[in-house]
């Protein structure tokens, strides 16, 4: 189900997001360990992003600020991380703006050791979530799932990666796939034909 707020992920993301600044800016407080980064750009930029393709940056939206890719381009990623990332959760609230009638996508992604190597849990306009790999360019759908997919909608997308096992929830609902063709590399957001706004991302190990 589509929900028309940030609420439900805005509490707990929010919590996260100020303990890992506390660890990372004073190295005490209340932090989990398990906590490799997270962003909620409120403060008004996209600092530590690696970013390829359609046009991101961060909005004001409502008493928010997310960030916001308004190009209709296609394989448009945001990569935060390392190369050497591996086995860890990327999860963030996701906003599909306009599909502009056409089969485009909007998510996460996992293991991107390039912008045409990457695990992919997105949004499709005919009402699907899928997760994908994507190898050399080239994408193939590992897993689908049924949901309702609504423009200026805002939905809770997580993407897990553990050895060959991918496990992809949005709003709650699971879905899952086996592969082991990527290794690891960073986690990230993307979209495809697609304008789309993104926020409260947390990446746990």
């Amino acid at each position: 189900m589509a929900l028309s707020g940030k609420r439900w992920i805005r509490r707990g993301s929010a919590v996260a997001i100020a303990a890992a600044m506390l660890a990372v800016f004073t190295g005490v407080g209340t932090a989990s360990a398990d906590t490799l980064t997270a962003d909620n750009f409120d403060d008004g930029d996209a600092a530590g992003w690696t970013t390829t393709g359609g046009t991101w940056i961060v909005n004001i939206d409502g008493s928010d600020k997310v960030l916001r890719q308004s190009s209709l381009a296609a394989n448009s990623l945001a990569r935060v991380g390392p190369l050497s990332w591996r086995n860890y959760t990327v999860t963030a609230a996701v906003r599909p703006e306009s599909y502009n009638g056409m089969p485009g996508f909007a998510g996460v992604v996992a293991r991107a050791s390039s912008t045409s190597n990457y695990y992919a849990l997105v949004l499709r306009p005919n009402d699907t979530a899928v997760l994908t790999r994507t190898v050399n360019g080239t994408a193939q759908i590992l897993a689908t799932l049924r949901v309702s997919v609504a423009e200026d909608s805002w939905y809770k997308l997580s993407l897990s990666v553990e050895g060959q096992r991918l496990v992809g929830t949005v709003n709650g609902a699971s879905f899952s796939a086996t592969d082991g063709f990527l290794g690891s590399g960073p986690a990230g957001l993307v979209t495809t034909w697609t304008t789309a706004s993104f926020d409260d991302v947390v990446v746990a190990d």
